[in-house]
């Protein structure tokens, strides 16, 4: 296992890339007490010839990883290291001999699993009112990698928005502005936008 020299907490190559914008598409599903979908990360290179870029994750089942070249998104083979009981697993994605300043977008299926420590799931009787289920989460200090794949560090602030699809008749809530809600059969699509670039 090899840790950032920017950041001893991250298992991300904060040398060489950094992210700049996450876009979050995700379900909840109160039945199995996860999270699914997908996140669409933008960033650039910070390095000459930068073959990878390394995402901090933990407790995360990734299905499919797509790197978008030119216009469209290619599927390509990522790799997951074996996990560190503290930090996690670290989620390589290759590039193709990227140069300094060059702009990268990848996108990544996955779930969330019940072990993950950012996520809290309450059954209704839990709750105060004792009628619905309730989910919370908490990223801090280094728990958001098991919320979504990240470079999990301080060092890298971000902006993003997210599109989170709750059963009806709960609400979705985030840091971030709303910016609408749709109905979508038995579900609500609740979006959200956050401007200002956080860590």
């Amino acid at each position: 296992m090899q840790v950032s020299k920017v950041d001893v907490n991250s298992l991300a190559n904060l040398e060489e890339t950094t992210t700049n914008h996450v876009h979050l598409d995700l379900t909840v599903d109160f039945n199995t007490s996860s999270i699914s979908g997908n996140a669409l990360i933008s960033g650039h290179v910070l390095k000459d010839n930068t073959d990878v870029v390394v995402f901090d994750t933990n407790h995360l089942n990734i299905k499919r990883v797509w790197l978008k070249r030119d216009t469209e998104f290619v599927q390509v083979e990522s790799k997951v290291s074996d996990p560190h009981t503290v930090f996690g697993s670290a989620l390589s994605v290759p590039l193709t001999s990227a140069q300094l300043g060059d702009q990268f977008t990848i996108r990544i299926e996955y779930t969330t699993m019940e072990a993950g420590c950012a996520i809290q799931f309450l059954d209704p009787e839990q709750t105060l009112g004792k009628e619905h289920p309730y989910l919370f989460t908490q990223c801090q200090p280094i728990h958001a990698r098991s919320l979504f794949p990240c470079q999990d560090s301080p060092s890298v602030k971000i902006s993003y928005s997210a599109s989170i699809r709750v059963p009806k008749p709960l609400t979705a809530l985030m840091s971030a502005i709303s910016t609408g809600s749709v109905d979508d059969g038995d579900f609500t699509v609740f979006s959200f936008e956050q401007k200002t670039t956080i860590p």
